[in-house]
């Protein structure tokens, strides 16, 4: 269980809030308590790169240096613009479909607290999430098991869900010989890695309902290069450290923390729960999620399932597409691939929160609905399951005309 000194922490600039929780099962995004009672959720962009580091990341993926990556090249007709990129595993419009697998290195992450000493360990059972722990939690949910998904009426099979959702996302392409194409993930869980955050650096808090702790650290000091383009990373350096357990380009490093989320520079500007990002020369990937089982913000792996389906599909931050926006988390406009953010809930506007849930290894899973290719590029028909726009049935139409 997280160990805490005082659950009466108060945190000056942050609402307290209230908590919908079913012991044994993570509260559900979106449930039965108003959102405004929630910690804000935000998601944090990957930091975008040129397009030098396609190339080079394509190069390095054909030797085998990092993950395994096909490159698109599409025609817009909103803009009749060329856009291309890459995505993780293999090309979906070619003969030869085939499983990929890629190695996920599961990294819990200890984390003391300075300013009370309260620890957050997702290795040990966690008395918020019921009789078992959060790395334990996430290793048995659908995003390294198969389950059997249905996306607009169409049986994608039996899949892990990031399968499944890029299965779906290809449909027309792959359907006829679908049953053996596959990007699937092997999880690993590695020895825990313990941190310390300085005061200076971080705050804990517990949700005066649930009796639950949380924590909020400052993203530049867990991952500076990522949250705002300077100074060191924790996770870069566990990442070089980790290299003797196989964690390199090849790997998809995951950390994992419980019930931490970053905020962005100030408290105000909170809450991180997971995000994907990319660094050097052959490209690593990596990916820092955490699980909520404090309630603060609600969910289980929805972030997860959000941040892990743009990194399938936007694996080095340097997918663009044509201008969308005024959706989903972007009140502006965004130019790029990353299929979470316009059916991402609760802010500015949302669409209709529309997750699947999946129940296995006694306990009930959020996983958000995430947007297919076709809505990024304009394409009609749409080459998605069902000739929808987005895996679970919200996205009937394409993302319209250029975001002004």
């Amino acid at each position: 269980m997280k160990r805490f000194l005082c659950l009466t922490i108060a945190l000056l600039g942050l609402p307290v809030v209230a908590v919908t929780f079913s012991f044994g099962q993570m509260a559900q995004p979106g449930g039965s308590r108003p959102a405004s009672t929630r910690l804000r959720q935000i998601y944090h962009l990957p930091r975008k790169k040129p397009q030098s580091a396609l190339r080079q990341a394509l190069a390095a993926a054909a030797t085998g240096t990092t993950i395994p990556m096909w490159s698109y090249s599409v025609v817009s007709p909103v803009d009749n613009t060329t856009y291309t990129g890459a995505m993780v595993g293999r090309s979906p419009f070619f003969n030869g479909h085939r499983t990929t697998t890629v190695q996920v290195y599961l990294i819990p992450v200890i984390l003391t607290f300075a300013d009370t000493g309260t620890v957050f360990d997702p290795t040990v059972t966690d008395s918020c999430l019921g009789s078992q722990s959060v790395d334990d939690f996430v290793t048995k949910s659908p995003i390294f098991n198969p389950s059997d998904f249905v996306m607009n009426g169409v049986d994608v099979g039996s899949a892990q869900y990031i399968d499944g959702f890029q299965r779906g996302n290809f449909w027309s392409e792959i359907s006829a010989t679908a049953a053996s194409y596959h990007t699937e993930l092997a999880v690993t869980v590695l020895p825990a890695q313990s941190l310390t955050v300085p005061a200076a650096s971080g705050q804990t808090n517990a949700d005066i309902f649930s009796g639950c702790p949380y924590g909020l650290m400052d993203g530049n000091w867990w991952d500076g290069p990522s949250f705002s383009g300077t100074g060191t990373s924790q996770a870069q350096n566990l990442i070089a450290a980790l290299a003797s357990k196989g964690v390199g380009p090849n790997s998809l490093p995951l950390f994992l923390f419980d019930s931490v989320f970053e905020y962005i520079g100030t408290t105000s500007n909170c809450c991180v729960l997971g995000y994907h990002d990319s660094y050097g020369t052959p490209a690593q990937t990596y990916s820092a999620e955490g699980i909520d089982t404090s309630g603060a913000i609600g969910g289980d792996v929805s972030t997860m399932s959000h941040e892990i389906g743009e990194w399938m599909d936007d694996p080095l931050g340097t997918n663009p597409t044509p201008l969308w926006g005024h959706i989903g988390q972007q009140s502006a406009c965004q130019n790029n691939l990353e299929v979470g953010d316009p059916l991402s809930p609760g802010f500015p506007t949302s669409p209709p929160y529309n997750p699947f849930l999946v129940t296995m290894n006694g306990s009930t899973y959020t996983l958000q609905e995430l947007a297919y290719y076709s809505w990024f590029y304009r394409q009609s028909p749409s080459i998605g399951s069902g000739g929808q726009f987005s895996d679970n049935g919200t996205f009937t139409t394409d993302a319209g005309a250029v975001c002004k």
